[in-house]
C-alpha cells in the first residue's frame, strides 16, 4: 500500500512546450529491477550524495541539465544539505533563509525555480555564469 502523504509530484514545462510531470513511489529501470524513489519512505537526516543525485536526476529535464545542476550544486556546497556560507544555505546555496531547514527534495525544487526564473530554466545558462563570475 502507498502512502499518498509521501508521494510528491513535480511538474516542468520544457521549451519546445511539452509538461512532465513527475509522480511516484517508485522507478522501474527495467522489467527485473525497481529502485526506490528518491522522493518516497524515509529519508535519513543526512541524505546520501548517491540520494541528491538520484532525485536531481529526477527533476531535470535532460541528461545535460542534470550535469549542469550537479556541477553547480557541486561547487556550491558539494551536495551538503547543511552546507552555509553567510546568508546563504543549502545545497543551492540560496539566499533564503527557507533553505536552512528544508529537506534535500525542497532544497532541490528551490533550486529549480530559481533557474527557471532566473535563466529561463537552463542550468547550462547558470553553469557559464557560474564559472564566469564565481556566482549565478
Amino acid at each position: 500500500m502507498i502512502n499518498t502523504n509521501r508521494l510528491t509530484s513535480f511538474t516542468r514545462t520544457l521549451k519546445n512546450g511539452a509538461i512532465i510531470t513527475t509522480a511516484a513511489a517508485c522507478i522501474v529501470l527495467s522489467s527485473s529491477v525497481i529502485v526506490p524513489n528518491a522522493f518516497a519512505g524515509n529519508v535519513p537526516a543526512t541524505p546520501s550524495r548517491e540520494r541528491i543525485l538520484t532525485a536531481l536526476r529526477l527533476m531535470s529535464s535532460s541528461y545535460t541539465e542534470y550535469l549542469c545542476s550537479k556541477e553547480i550544486i557541486r561547487k556550491e556546497s558539494n551536495f551538503r544539505t547543511d552546507a552555509r556560507n553567510g546568508s546563504h544555505y543549502g545545497l543551492a546555496q540560496g539566499r533564503s533563509p527557507y533553505l536552512r531547514t528544508a529537506t534535500y527534495t525542497q532544497q532541490l525544487h528551490w533550486y529549480i525555480k530559481y533557474i527557471q526564473s532566473r535563466y529561463d530554466g537552463d542550468s547550462c545558462k547558470a553553469l557559464a555564469h557560474h564559472v564566469k563570475h564565481n556566482w549565478y
